[in-house]
């Protein structure tokens, strides 16, 4: 029963495991739970709250400045058929390619997509195009800045954050190929964890934990309630940071960092960037102490900038979500921008999207920010 009333609680009536609408509103079947709610609604309270943070600042999406008008004589395309739950195959993408005359390779089972980005570079790619998710994406923008070649990407995920970012249009994603013999260069930003590159986000705490659990690519809220309850009986070994005013938090409940700021604004997409040539990591996070706030409340989100960040942690290896992948990274996590360092290329026709306006917050934000990986 409890259970029940979590998801009720959190997530609304319709998503009862039962399929049928909970009446929670009964302020005896309330007052029973509420003592008991009242842990797991502070800690799902603090992961929402980080996506309660400034979203009144609307600005214009801005990838960067345009830099140049650039042709290529060999660009590769690489599909990743996975993503999206198959969004590439069921628009032909591979076919409207052909018809363009781009080179394409489609993943295999079993493939690794950067091995994939590497092969094409070897055989004389200038210009290596990725269709997938913003994991996918990731894995070649690393390829593409290690080989020096230069970089775009087609929106066949399911999300597609990073896409969006860019200006493209997620509704047509064979309009994206339109830069691979010719578009608009720019150098923008990268997030680096370790060996590893990211595009969008790396998260600790209840956002790695959701990650985590095997549902949650279809039911991302749901993982995250679990999580926060799991968090609440027992938060692990912590982890620390320090903030450039030297204030230190080591008692974390939520903690997202960012390839450059982020702006939230609400459903559907939560949050955009407004620029992806800061230099600048974008820091957000709330502390478990904010379990001093009242039920209702949202709790207090600290939020700074800065190129570098040191997470510390107790214990040898700390889970961590990048890009929405779960991994293990060795303690301490240094994180770090690589400013400027990725050439991403954008057909000429591409018009900045405008931040869209929010009118609250739902816990499907935090859940929604960490991105899909396909």
């Amino acid at each position: 029963m409890r259970a029940d009333y979590y998801r009720a609680r959190f997530l609304g009536p319709s998503l009862a495991t039962d399929g049928s609408v909970r009446d929670t509103s009964s302020k005896g079947f309330e007052m029973a739970h509420r003592r008991n709610a009242i842990g797991v609604t502070v800690v799902t309270a603090v992961a929402v709250g980080v996506a309660y943070v400034l979203w009144k600042r609307r600005e214009p999406h801005l990838a960067a400045e345009p830099e140049a008008i650039v042709s290529f004589k060999h660009p590769v395309l690489i599909i990743n058929p996975n993503s999206g739950s198959g969004k590439a195959k069921k628009i032909d993408l591979a076919g409207t390619a052909a018809n363009l005359g781009i080179e394409t390779v489609v993943r295999q089972k079993g493939e690794k997509i950067g091995k994939l980005a590497k092969n094409a570079v070897d055989g004389g790619c200038d210009h290596l195009i990725i269709a997938g998710g913003d994991g996918s994406l990731a894995r070649v923008a690393k390829v593409a800045i290690e080989r020096n070649v230069a970089f775009s990407c087609v929106p066949s995920g399911t999300r597609n954050h990073f896409a969006m970012d860019l200006g493209l249009d997620r509704s047509d994603p064979a309009k994206a190929l339109d830069a691979a013999f010719g578009g608009v260069e720019s150098h923008i930003d990268v997030g680096r964890i370790g060996k590893r590159v990211f595009l969008n986000n790396v998260s600790f705490g209840v956002y790695a934990d959701a990650i985590g659990k095997s549902g949650y690519r279809s039911h991302k809220a749901e993982s995250l309630v679990e999580a926060a309850g799991e968090n609440v009986k027992d938060p692990g070994a912590g982890i620390s940071v320090k903030q450039p005013s030297g204030t230190v938090h080591d008692d974390i409940g939520v903690l997202l960092v960012s390839n450059n700021p982020y702006r939230f604004i609400g459903a559907p997409d939560f949050a955009g960037r407004a620029s992806l040539d800061t230099g600048l990591l974008g820091v957000a996070l709330t502390n478990r102490a904010s379990g001093t706030h009242t039920e209702l409340d949202l709790p207090q989100v600290e939020r700074w900038s800065a190129p570098t960040l040191t997470v510390e942690s107790a214990t040898e290896k700390v889970p961590v979500g990048i890009d929405g992948s779960l991994h293990k990274v060795k303690a301490p996590v240094k994180i770090h921008i690589g400013h400027g360092s990725l050439r991403v290329v954008l057909p000429t026709g591409v018009v900045k999207q405008q931040i869209r306006e929010s009118s609250g917050v739902t816990p499907e934000a935090l859940a929604l920010l960490s991105g899909d990986t396909a």
